[in-house]
């Protein structure tokens, strides 16, 4: 492969691909934001007595922009082939992409 063909590649979508989306609900604000993990750097392993034994963990805190500076604590358990196993949350819930959207466009709306 040519230097131009393996400089091209690094900068394709395939390579940014690889991020985990999650969307929180903030119990003190209402509050409902999109946040982030880069599967390649963002995680942290925990070894195991094989390798298919390995997890990988990531802690993020959360704080939103608008209406308050609450935290909101998130932490995510992978497993070896990086598929989610387990998240926690506190100071707020987890909710899907189609109540962030929705609470995107009410924002919209909203006068300013």
């Amino acid at each position: 492969m040519s230097l131009w063909k393996k400089i091209t590649s690094f900068f394709t979508a395939s390579h940014f691909d690889k991020v985990y989306w999650f969307y929180v609900h903030c119990d003190h604000c209402g509050e409902v934001l999109k946040a982030r993990v880069d599967m390649s750097n963002d995680l942290s392993v925990r070894y195991g007595e094989r390798k298919t034994d390995d997890t990988y963990f990531c802690r993020r805190v959360i704080i939103g922009s608008n209406r308050c500076y609450q935290p909101i604590e998130v932490e995510l358990t992978f497993g070896s082939k990086r598929e989610l196993l387990d998240r926690q949350i506190s100071g707020g819930e987890f909710v899907d992409e189609e109540a962030y959207l929705s609470a995107m466009a009410e924002a919209d709306k909203a006068p300013k």
